[in-house]
């Protein structure tokens, strides 16, 4: 009879008095039939002690909050990421509706809900997308102790000099440069430009292609669309939107929609 025995960085097939490894890489269609074999209800057996305690906790475990599209880019960004393989490995999802991945292969499970307690060895990503839903679960995980890496593809480019929080995604071929500051939970999608001096607050997303000038000011949940410029000195206030392709040439009011070229206030 096959069983599995868990391993460090994967399990141990048991099968006719031999043991075969199988590590968690969801490419291998062995660690696959793993995750179907716990799908039907069964427990793999607890890891041995190991004789050198003192190696263990090599790599964190990086759970991926939030199951839904979002949730999918980021499990596939991060594993590429730097850190993933050096630093953590994706242990799985957190999300609250069990069944969100249901339909969708090659992705790891939705182990728990958002209500689970952060370990020692966890790490944190928070992959939902919409901006109030950043803004319940973050906080909620940080007081329960919770870190949250910074998730950075390696194709980016950031000065060393740029100033960033937590939990920031910075997405592939964007540039931040120098002295630039970025707050936490914030999001940087892919080709990217962002200028020496640029503040940009929390939980803000700059969308595909824009491009922000040097010494830009952006508040907290700020959303730059697709193809939009920010020229130097502009200050955007927080809750802002600028729609795709826009121009912004002045300063835009907190809580203001502007869109055109040049950037005019719609709402």
């Amino acid at each position: 009879m096959m069983t599995y025995r868990l391993a460090e960085f994967g399990v141990q097939q048991i099968e006719e008095g031999q043991s075969t490894f199988i590590s968690h890489d969801l490419r291998q269609p062995a660690w696959r039939e793993f995750e179907s074999w716990c799908a039907l209800g069964n427990k793999p057996a607890a890891m041995p002690t190991r004789p050198f305690p003192a190696e263990r906790g090599r790599f964190k475990k990086l759970w991926i909050i939030g199951a839904g599209g979002y949730g999918r880019e980021i499990f596939g960004m991060s594993q590429s990421a730097r850190g993933c393989g050096s630093e953590w490995r994706v242990a799985g999802f957190l999300n609250d509706l069990p069944n969100t991945l249901e339909g969708y292969a090659g992705y790891p499970s939705i182990c728990f809900g958002t209500d689970y307690q952060p370990l020692e060895d966890d790490l944190f990503i928070c992959a939902i997308g919409e901006v109030p839903g950043r803004k319940l679960v973050c906080p909620k995980f940080k007081a329960r102790g919770a870190h949250f890496v910074n998730l950075i593809q390696p194709s980016a480019c950031v000065s060393s000099s740029v100033k960033l929080g937590e939990g920031i995604v910075i997405e592939a071929f964007s540039g931040i440069g120098a002295d630039a500051h970025i707050g936490d939970f914030s999001v940087i999608l892919s080709h990217v430009s962002i200028g020496h001096d640029v503040m940009l607050g929390s939980y803000s997303q700059v969308s595909p292609f824009a491009s922000i000038l040097g010494r830009t000011e952006i508040g907290d949940e700020v959303l730059i669309g697709s193809h939009a410029v920010i020229l130097p000195d502009v200050t955007i206030g927080t809750g802002a939107t600028v729609g795709a392709g826009s121009v912004v040439v002045r300063d835009v009011p907190a809580g203001a929609t502007v869109f055109g070229v040049p950037a005019r206030r719609i709402s």
